[in-house]
């Protein structure tokens, strides 16, 4: 039972990150049962009658090919309206090279505290069995050692670092940092400081 709960969540978190892609999934599925519905009443073509007909036509090479070629134009226009859509809203945003150096600094400090919490959450409440526990030790292991290489980045900048933007050093996952804001990560973090952030990278 526990775990169909844990793959309902991850499912309605997956939608709620997702609504964009699952709205044109729904709106597409809308307009094709549209289609099938008015077939149906008007001309009573059920999906039997669409079987028939695509059984009634001839299979040449021509046709084979003709298909693959209107697929991949269908799939081609698409991923340039895709595209189009995604830049056009990238637009609107505002750039990273727009963004304070105190923000992108406080913005980083966070995400580094937040997946590092997410780790710990994981080895607390999910080790049904000694296998997962002893897993999900390593995971945490292995984010502490992330967490800390990846911190120094605040406090140690190479020669090639320093001529870089800061956003470029001290990137952030969005998708992971929405994720880790949704499950309230973020709430615990309002005071946090780089000097926190200090003392656990040298002082630990």
């Amino acid at each position: 039972m526990t775990r169909i709960l844990v793959s309902w969540r991850w499912v309605f978190r997956r939608i709620h990150l997702h609504y964009e892609v699952v709205g044109s999934i729904a709106v597409f599925c809308l307009l094709l049962l549209g289609v099938l519905d008015y077939g149906y009443l008007f001309h009573g073509w059920d999906l039997l009658w669409w079987r028939q007909m695509v059984l009634k036509q001839e299979i040449t090479p021509l046709s084979v090919m003709l298909n693959i070629g209107g697929v991949k134009m269908g799939i081609i226009l698409g991923h340039a309206l895709w595209s189009y859509t995604r830049q056009a809203a990238a637009q609107h945003l505002p750039g990273n090279q727009d963004m304070p150096i105190a923000y992108v600094r406080r913005r980083y400090c966070r995400f580094l505290i937040m997946r590092l919490l997410a780790s710990l959450d994981r080895l607390i409440h999910h080790h049904p069995r000694l296998e997962d526990f002893q897993q999900r030790h390593k995971d945490l292991n292995d984010a502490v050692e992330l967490f800390r290489w990846e911190a120094r980045k605040l406090f140690e900048r190479t020669d090639l670092q320093l001529c870089l933007p800061l956003h470029e050093v001290l990137p952030v996952e969005d998708l992971q940092e929405e994720v880790l804001l949704h499950q309230g990560y973020g709430e615990k973090l309002l005071q946090l400081r780089e000097l926190d952030i200090q003392m656990m990278v040298y002082e630990i």
